[in-house]
């Protein structure tokens, strides 16, 4: 669960200067995607608990 929480706290200092360089049609299926596994991970991190 250790890794997860790690993945987690990686994910959540992605910035938007980071999203930036990706190309501009695929940021926002980028963010939703990030967006949604963030979710997914606090959930099971939260389950865990």
């Amino acid at each position: 669960m250790e890794h997860l929480s790690r993945l987690l706290m990686e994910l959540e200092r992605i910035t938007l200067q980071d999203i930036a360089q990706i190309p501009q049609s695929q940021q926002h299926i980028l963010v939703e995607h990030i967006e949604k596994l963030q979710d997914e991970l606090r959930e099971l991190i939260e389950e865990e608990v």
